[in-house]
């Protein structure tokens, strides 16, 4: 019997995460006061992003010529291979980015309105959201997502439970609006969550309900429009309400990292 020696594992940048993540909230409440919409701040961070991974593509080029002196032409090719692959993906992580950032912003965006003695007030909070409200949008969700999968095994229960805090990262100026703005978002967007229904929903290639129970629940639908919107508050209300066991973080990744050639 043959024994495979265990896969070294590639280390892992994990120092700027937080600190991108709080830069960028940071950046999004002071251009949001400046009366920047959500939409461009969103795109402008988008740019910014794929600016850095093209940089960082621009380096991986660079070590195309760089391979162990005194290797075999076989090891030399297997070297160029590989930079090839890593320059290729990283070219599709900056476009994936922006494009992502464009469609959002494509989106038309329900305003609120504003005071007068305010006119670049903040968003208000809402504490908590009337169940008809939550009844509404979970109807247009559901409607979104059966046309999408075709799939109607969900529990409507649990997608009802997820909107009653999802929907807290709706600002009460654009509650009344935001049917309209959903369905608007899953027009523009059909496209992204097709692919994301196809690949990790019901039936997908790489469906997996117990690592992700998103993927199988029209709430779902809310959950892709607010994360291209306002992540880092929908981030702030599931933490505080839902399950911490990385659903958001996982179901994040395969909504923006997640829809690329498999």
């Amino acid at each position: 019997m043959s024994h495979h020696p265990e896969r070294r594992k590639l280390p892992l940048i994990a120092v700027y995460g937080q600190t991108a993540a709080n830069a960028e909230q940071r950046v999004t409440e002071l251009l949001g006061a400046a009366g920047v919409s959500p939409a461009e701040v969103h795109t402008l961070i988008a740019a910014i992003q794929a600016g850095a991974v093209e940089g960082a593509q621009g380096e991986v080029i660079e070590l195309d010529t760089q391979a162990p002196a005194g290797t075999s032409d076989q090891v030399q090719e297997g070297w160029l291979r590989a930079v090839e692959a890593i320059a290729g993906r990283l070219a599709h992580i900056a476009d994936r980015t922006v494009h992502q950032a464009r469609t959002a912003a494509a989106v038309p965006e329900t305003r609120p309105v504003a005071s007068k003695s305010e006119p670049n007030s903040l968003p208000t909070p809402v504490d908590r959201v009337g169940e008809e409200q939550v009844q509404q949008v979970l109807e247009a969700a559901e409607r979104i997502f059966v046309s999408l999968t075709g799939y109607t095994g969900f529990d409507l229960d649990l997608s009802e439970e997820i909107l009653t805090v999802v929907l807290k990262s709706v600002s009460a100026e654009q509650q009344e609006g935001y049917v309209r703005q959903l369905e608007a978002f899953a027009e523009a967007s059909g496209e992204r969550l097709g692919q994301l229904y196809g690949k990790y929903g019901p039936g997908g290639k790489f469906a997996d309900e117990s690592h992700c129970y998103l993927t199988h629940q029209p709430a779902s639908v809310v959950v892709c429009e607010r994360l291209d919107t306002v992540p880092m508050w929908l981030e702030a209300v599931w933490n505080e309400e839902i399950d911490a066991e990385l659903t958001l973080e996982r179901f994040t990744k395969h909504w923006r990292f997640g829809l690329g050639p498999s």
